[in-house]
């Protein structure tokens, strides 16, 4: 009895300074370890939706920063960047270890529902910080596995904004608002010769299918599948965002070929991806969209169709309208959004 309570007695003994020796090791300080360090590249293992990113051949290169929270030492202030148009910012709790810190945190504010999990260690001699992104878009901003179909015609853009004055063409004095209402009919009318129908469907995993229905034809030939994202900061606003392939198509087949120094895209993110930003509005009923693209891209655009694609086989005198039309709407303020405002919006339902 007496050996078996000594064995008791040195067990508890060890047990007891085992543990003060690891309750002597230091814990690590969260902020001192993972703030102000700014992972990109291949330094740290990411993944987005259960896809790796920022190694070779990846479709997006992120960088992400930790910063301080000063009203609160258990969380710290996470930020993901060159991954989205608008950067990424959540708290994450952390918890301290002996040789890493575990963070999480989450968010289901609109227009997406956002999930993040990872460690830091900082004893690693190459990958410290492994970060795991579930990213899922909500319909509180758009209808998702939806179609939104656009039916091309003299109905299909609406003048929603215009401005005061006249102007003289072909002789005949008109209203500004009034040509620029006869050129956006015509432009309707002359992609509506070739092409009937656009259908747009959003996916919650941040991609959209596009469809197309020639004129003739009995069914839609999806042309493309890209990303999207809606903005957390700027109201109604989207972003589609093209790989470098999708974006030459849209300039040379839909648009026309680029004149010398003439940007439509922009390769904002620095790894071969462009982004276009619309404003967007959801109608009345289910399947109801207007979609405007965003000032300085929408006059863009419009300045290299009327001298490609839009000009193609027209007489004279309307080439010289649609160049007026380009006159009206880069007047004093064009250069916003909410002058000369006009929507591609979807058939009525």
């Amino acid at each position: 009895m007496r050996t078996v309570l000594k064995c008791l007695s040195v067990g508890i003994l060890l047990l007891f300074f085992s543990c003060k020796n690891e309750e002597a090791l230091p814990l690590l300080n969260p902020e001192s370890e993972m703030c102000e360090i700014r992972f990109s590249g291949s330094a740290f293992d990411f993944q987005w939706n259960g896809k790796a990113l920022g190694v070779k051949d990846a479709w997006a290169y992120p960088v992400v920063e930790f910063d301080a929270i000063e009203s609160d030492t258990t969380k710290l202030q996470l930020t993901i960047s060159s991954l989205l148009p608008d950067d990424i910012k959540l708290a994450v709790d952390v918890v301290p270890g002996v040789s890493e810190i575990v963070f999480s945190g989450k968010s289901s504010g609109k227009p997406y529902d956002l999930e993040v999990e990872g460690y830091f260690m900082p004893q690693e001699e190459e990958k410290k910080l492994s970060i795991t992104c579930r990213y899922q878009m909500n319909e509180s901003c758009i209808e998702l596995d939806t179609p939104y179909d656009f039916h091309f015609g003299e109905d299909c853009l609406s003048l929603i904004v215009g401005g005061p004055g006249e102007v003289e063409w072909n002789g005949q004095v008109w209203e500004k608002t009034d040509l620029v209402k006869d050129v956006l009919r015509k432009m309707g009318q002359r992609v509506a010769q070739r092409t009937e129908m656009m259908r747009v469907i959003f996916h919650a995993d941040a991609t959209l299918d596009v469809f197309v229905r020639e004129v003739g034809e009995e069914n839609f030939v999806q042309i493309a599948t890209l990303q999207y994202d809606i903005s957390s900061m700027i109201p109604n606003r989207m972003n589609w965002i093209f790989t470098q392939e999708q974006s030459r198509y849209v300039e040379t087949e839909l648009i026309g070929e680029p004149l010398p120094c003439s940007i439509f895209f922009t390769d904002f993110f620095n790894d071969g991806r462009d982004f276009l930003p619309m404003y967007f509005a959801r109608g009345d009923n289910s399947g109801s969209l207007y979609l405007n693209i965003a000032s300085p891209y929408r006059q863009r655009a419009v300045s290299r169709y009327i001298r490609s694609k839009g000009a193609e086989g027209l007489p004279e005198e309307e080439v010289e309208e649609m160049e007026l039309f380009f006159q009206i709407i880069q007047e004093d303020g064009a250069w916003e959004d909410n002058t000369w405002l006009y929507l591609l919006r979807t058939e009525k339902r």
